[in-house]
């Protein structure tokens, strides 16, 4: 999965947002994006991966679909921690109750 959050395809983006929630939902974030799994010989998965979830032109989307799965499935304070300057989670929440209004 971790090689196809790169694809600029609904199977790129299916990829990135089951990405970001697995991270969150196993509280792995933080090893992600510090290099912490890398260096355990998980390779391929930093920092640079994690971005690239938010950098391929649908981030509004990925963050939509992330924060709806976190609060279905019970993840949702870690992405909280995540968004931890001032306002970020509350756009975050904008995104998914924006997109969500719109089916």
């Amino acid at each position: 999965m971790r090689r196809k959050i790169y694809l600029c395809s609904e199977q790129g983006f299916q990829s990135r947002v089951e990405f970001l929630c697995l991270a969150f939902g196993y509280g792995l974030g933080a090893d992600i994006r510090d290099y912490q799994l890398w260096d355990e010989g998980w390779e391929e998965l930093g920092e640079r991966q994690w971005d690239t979830c938010f950098e391929m032109g649908d981030a509004e989307q990925v963050i939509s679909e992330v924060v709806q799965r976190a609060r279905a499935q019970g993840f949702i304070d870690a992405v909280r921690e995540y968004c931890n300057v001032p306002g970020a989670f509350e756009r975050w929440e904008n995104y998914a109750d924006r997109q969500g209004a719109l089916f």
